[in-house]
């Protein structure tokens, strides 16, 4: 996709020596002109009527074993759409893009087992959205990605 070396790049710009398992999040990279560009659901209270729209895998890259979920999410008070990386099993960094249409985007990397979301991009109706996600193992393979997945909507 057209985002990959994008992707790639904002990724090799962003590193972290965090540690840790279960629900995750870190902070990243967000842009875009709305109020809800970048802004963390949960705090804004937009994951309060949210209701997830779709779901796509996320697939090993050396055996194309489904291995974790991408679960999207939009709120129907704030217009604004996320995502929820389930499952990751490898332990490194989830690296995370979402954007929008509209012009926003947020660029996320956050360590450990488990789960992550992204910040949120305003996509009011059916504003296009996409987005991609890979796995890293962590210590000295946390450069070579074992899992990646994508969505267009």
């Amino acid at each position: 996709m057209k985002f990959f070396r994008s992707f790639a790049l904002v990724i090799a710009a962003l590193t972290t020596a965090m540690t840790g398992s279960g629900l995750a999040h870190a902070d990243g990279a967000s842009g875009g002109s709305n109020y809800y560009d970048g802004k963390d659901p949960a705090v804004t209270g937009c994951n309060v009527n949210a209701s997830p729209i779709a779901n796509r895998p996320i697939y090993d890259r050396y055996t194309g074993e489904n291995v974790a979920t991408i679960q999207i999410y939009y709120s129907w008070s704030c217009q604004a759409n996320w995502f929820r990386v389930t499952g990751n099993r490898y332990g490194g960094n989830a690296n995370k893009y979402i954007a929008s249409d509209l012009g926003g985007w947020s660029n996320e990397s956050d360590p450990g087992y488990g789960s992550s979301y992204t910040m949120m991009v305003y996509a009011p109706g059916a504003t296009h959205i996409e987005g991609e996600v890979r796995l890293y193992e962590p210590g000295i393979n946390e450069y070579n990605w074992m899992a990646s997945g994508s969505f267009t909507l």
